[in-house]
């Protein structure tokens, strides 16, 4: 007999998760921030789903590729780059080195604050003893240090809530961590030619991405549902009072509204109710998302280079304050696929190794 889908749904790696959300800009999981007023109905946390119809789960879900135009290489900026990690893992590993690769020769350094703002004073001083021209800070933590050097350049990378850390300025640009919206809602819309309605729940200050979304749900016909919440806990209670509403939803990486609770029970009520959930990341399609867009870290590494050079020709006033990335990974869930009745079409999986 079939594993159930609730099954799918309940297995959860918090590992994966964690790291996920590290990746959005968050050098540690708190249980809860800046909480709202009790809302006025309680929550309950739903049954599993039983559908016993559902196909076991596979090891890893098939990888999509998505067709870009390919934009030239940037001309690499002849200058002394210091590249600060949040911490050691594997996405912020990756973009590092293809970045010392696509800066070209030269005295490029690579510090790596392991996760602990403990760290900040003694890579702060490792970082002036190299006398960088230009710094590139990947993940939240160490854009917060890198910013303390005033009179070093600074483009960052891989933050999603940089609106409340103040990290634009006149010498401090970033790179998108996600990749356009437009491109998202027609990837979707292609698998699901029938999607209408999807919600999105964001934290404060995500004005400007909340247009992106809606400006992109609109060339697609599809009526978008916005909600701003403060808390883990009002995100769940928002979502179950939108799912009569909608039929896909835009799990987000804002770290100040999930938690790996509030994600396992997001997950667990959209299937019972048959909501579409894109996710930021191909390990939350174990528990039950139907589908995962995140960025590719080759193309990451090409527009912070990009952005380095267009700065260094023109000055750090000139040009947009996020460079927004040109292409995206996307990835299935096909059981889940076949549990909502969308059977994609098989497509060849790409691979990083030319990367």
């Amino acid at each position: 007999m079939a594993a159930p889908l609730a099954n799918i749904v309940a297995r959860c790696r918090i590992y994966s998760l964690a790291v996920l959300l590290l990746v959005s800009g968050c050098a540690g999981l708190p249980p809860q921030i800046d909480a709202p007023e009790p809302v006025p109905q309680p929550v309950e946390t739903p049954a599993p789903a039983v559908v016993t119809e559902a196909p076991p789960i596979e090891a890893a879900p098939t990888r999509e590729p998505v067709p870009v135009q390919a934009a030239p290489a940037p001309e690499p900026p002849s200058a002394r780059v210091a590249i600060v990690l949040s911490d050691d893992i594997p996405v912020f590993s990756s973009v590092a080195e293809k970045l010392r690769r696509r800066l070209g020769p030269g005295d490029h350094t690579i510090h790596n604050l392991d996760g602990h703002p403990a760290n900040s004073t003694r890579i702060l001083e490792e970082i002036k003893n190299t006398d960088p021209d230009q710094v590139v800070s990947v993940g939240l933590l160490a854009a917060q240090v890198a910013r303390q050097l005033d009179d070093v350049p600074m483009v960052f990378c891989y933050v999603f809530n940089y609106q409340d850390h103040e990290l634009i300025s006149a010498t401090s640009k970033g790179v998108n961590l996600l990749p356009p919206f437009a491109m998202q809602v027609q990837a979707w819309r292609e698998l699901s030619p029938g999607l209408d309605r999807v919600g999105v729940i964001t934290g404060p200050n995500q004005d400007l991405l909340v247009d992106e979304i809606q400006q992109a749900s609109e060339e697609e016909g599809i009526e978008l549902f916005t909600r701003t919440v403060r808390s883990d806990q009002e995100a769940l209670y928002v979502f179950k009072r939108l799912t009569p509403e909608i039929e896909g939803l835009w799990l987000l990486p804002d770290n100040r509204i999930l938690s790996p609770r509030v994600v396992r029970e997001i997950m667990s009520y959209g299937a019972r109710h048959r909501i579409q959930i894109v996710v930021f990341g191909s390990g939350l399609l174990e528990l039950g998302a139907f589908l995962a867009i995140s960025s590719r870290d080759g193309d990451v590494a090409d527009q912070v280079v990009g952005r380095l050079a267009e700065a260094t020709e023109a000055g750090w006033t000139a040009g947009p304050d996020m460079t927004p990335l040109t292409e995206m990974d996307l990835e299935i869930n096909q059981d889940v696929a076949q549990h909502l009745g969308l059977i994609p079409a098989e497509r060849s999986a790409r691979s990083d190794a030319s990367e």
